[in-house]
């Protein structure tokens, strides 16, 4: 009985983890990220400042000098903390499209607009020597 339990023990062992619900754990790009509702081929975007973060390292995002964290489980964008907690995107290519409580997206789009060092070492983020 032995003799068969342990190599089943092993093999079970060697096995790759189960991905998680939602799909596999990521990051996003470290950076200034702007968001804004988009506009159409007569009218450029509308800037929605009050929705702006950035990346920083650690799965972490800063806005107005508060941190929050997040989690980016398969496409969806989740802050689990911090002055954002609750917004939830669907990563699409390079940009984030906000979902609203029923899922469906809502019209914001956060997209990359720079490094993270712009404004995280700027004393947003970090303390300034």
């Amino acid at each position: 009985m032995i003799r068969i339990a342990l190599p089943a023990l092993v093999l079970l062992a060697a096995a790759p983890a189960m991905a998680a619900p939602g799909g596999a754990m990521w990051t996003v790009p470290q950076g200034r990220w702007t968001c804004e509702l988009p506009g159409d081929a007569t009218t450029p975007p509308v800037p929605q400042p009050e929705s702006n973060f950035s990346i920083v390292p650690d799965s972490s995002y800063l806005t107005g000098g508060v941190r929050g964290t997040y989690l980016l489980l398969g496409k969806t964008f989740t802050m689990t903390s911090g002055p954002l907690a609750g917004r939830r995107f669907e990563k699409v290519g390079l940009s984030l499209l906000k979902l609203g409580p029923d899922g469906k997206r809502d019209g914001l789009r956060c997209v990359r607009a720079g490094a993270v060092r712009d404004e995280y070492s700027a004393g947003e983020g970090a303390s300034a020597e």
